[in-house]
């Protein structure tokens, strides 16, 4: 009985040496980790600082001047903003990679110390391993959680991306407006200074009252003040088209802005605008995102409902030892074996608690889609109706720019024929300037009730922007 004992004793202590070299196994694999990487904001401001626009590859060099499409392709290259929300959906998208992993098993060590009368005191040692049996269907909910999760961060990026094209197209807007805006009240400056020193020759023959020197000086004063007006808007959209893009406003020194055909107002049109509407209101990148949220309320709620089904654990235990006694005194130990099962006893809840939280999110997710909706709606319909308004504007503006230049003209033939002096045509011609003034400032507004209607629709509708919307540009 003695040999058989050692005997069962080595065989018991070669295989309890082998579970010291699968725990060792195991820590090793967890011991693996990704490099460190350290963000230094010297480092990152450095970097940021040495940013250029002729580094952005694929485009010609900015100095040439690019159009707002080449605009926009800069910007999708370089925004942080846009940067930041691609790296957030690839974060978000490894959910889907854990999400599909098997839940590992855990291991449990332990030692039973046994004392008999009969033999000499005894160790007792053993190993368990626990493993998780999901609930039918419940992997498969994890993975489609992870998936919706994805295709919201996916859905917001999108709208990010548009965001970014709406803030350029106003950045650019703004510049070349205030550049014409400059140019033309720098003619009347120009115009308001000659009237005035033609005023004061008039005032010192006695053919014109001294009053009308203050009204001059005046008018020259605000034009000076609105041409100072219009270079600080130049100065600051500048800014906003550098942090747009995603450069440092160093960056756009040298660097043109154009937007030739920014005033042609009559060559704009929304071809389809039933079509445009119809899109927008189920396919908006916010109509996606409700939806997708909807849709991870409906598989949480399947979620907690199924939670009160069991979910197992499964315990298999071995255990050896030696010199000790179990049952019957006079017999060694060797090994035993055993299972255990676990589970939730459904005694003073059924999950009641938390399906009803589900439910309410779910309900929550329906009002909001629904009231996501309507407020696309009511910016489609106000977009729609501004448009047409601010066009009539535009062309009313046009048809008195086209009258002030031909009564201009008329007093510079009369001029000409000696039937006006010089200052009946500087009035002439300050009037032309201030109708295109005007001209000028209805074809803003014009363009920005078009990008109005642009947003609420989610698309470019002129452009080369719109040869984007293949490449995976702003639209949805």
């Amino acid at each position: 009985m003695r040999r058989e004992g050692r005997s069962v004793w080595r065989r018991a202590s070669g295989a309890r040496n082998a579970w010291p070299a699968l725990a060792a196994a195991a820590l090793l694999s967890c011991a693996s980790a990704p490099p460190p990487a350290p963000v230094e904001p010297e480092s990152t401001l450095a970097q940021f600082n040495a940013r250029r626009l002729d580094a952005v590859p694929d485009l010609p060099p900015a100095a040439a001047g690019w159009d707002r499409a080449q605009w926009l392709a800069a910007a999708l290259q370089l925004n942080p903003q846009l940067a930041e929300g691609r790296a957030e959906v690839v974060a978000i998208a490894a959910a889907e990679r854990t999400a599909a992993q098997i839940p590992n098993p855990n291991m449990e060590l332990f030692a039973e110390y046994l004392k008999s009368a009969a033999t000499s005191p005894a160790w007792l040692y053993g190993v368990s391993l626990e493993f998780l049996l999901r609930r039918p269907g419940e992997r498969d909910r994890l993975r489609q959680q992870a998936a919706l999760q994805s295709a919201l961060a996916r859905s917001q990026l999108t709208d990010a991306i548009w965001g970014v094209r709406a803030a350029l197209r106003s950045a650019l807007l703004e510049s070349v407006a205030a550049q014409e805006e400059g140019e033309l009240l720098a003619q009347l400056v120009s115009d308001r200074e000659a009237l005035l020193a033609s005023d004061r020759v008039r005032v010192k023959l006695g053919e014109l009252a001294r009053a009308q020197l203050l009204a001059d000086e005046l008018e020259l004063v605000r034009a000076q003040q609105r041409a100072a007006q219009a270079r600080s808007r130049g100065v600051d959209a500048r800014a906003r088209l550098a942090a747009v893009v995603g450069v440092p406003a160093a960056a756009l020194e040298g660097v043109p802005v154009h937007w030739d055909d920014w005033s042609a107002i009559g060559a704009l049109s929304a071809a389809a605008p039933e079509q445009f509407r119809h899109e927008a209101l189920i396919g908006r990148p916010q109509i996606v995102g409700a939806l997708r949220e909807y849709d991870l309320a409906e598989s949480r709620l399947r979620g907690e409902v199924a939670k009160r089904w069991p979910q197992l654990r499964v315990t298999p235990v071995y255990s050896w030892g030696g010199e000790g006694v179990r049952d019957d005194p006079l017999d060694p130990i060797d090994s035993e074996s055993a299972l255990g099962v676990s589970f939730e006893l459904p005694i003073f809840n059924q999950h009641q608690g938390e399906i009803g939280e589900a439910l309410g999110r779910r309900t929550a997710a329906g009002e909001h889609l629904k009231a996501v909706q309507a407020q696309i709606y009511e910016q489609i319909d106000r977009a729609e109706l501004a448009w047409p308004t601010a066009q009539r504007a535009w062309s009313d503006s046009a048809r008195l720019a086209v009258l002030a230049d031909e009564q201009r003209q008329a007093q510079e033939r009369a001029l000409a024929a000696g039937a006006s002096d010089r200052s009946d045509v500087l009035i002439a011609r300050i009037a032309g300037a201030e109708a295109h003034l005007a001209l000028l400032e209805a074809a803003y507004a014009a363009q920005l009730a078009f990008g109005a209607l642009e947003d609420a629709y989610r698309r470019p509708l002129e452009g080369a922007e719109s040869r984007l919307t293949a490449m995976g540009g702003p639209r949805t």
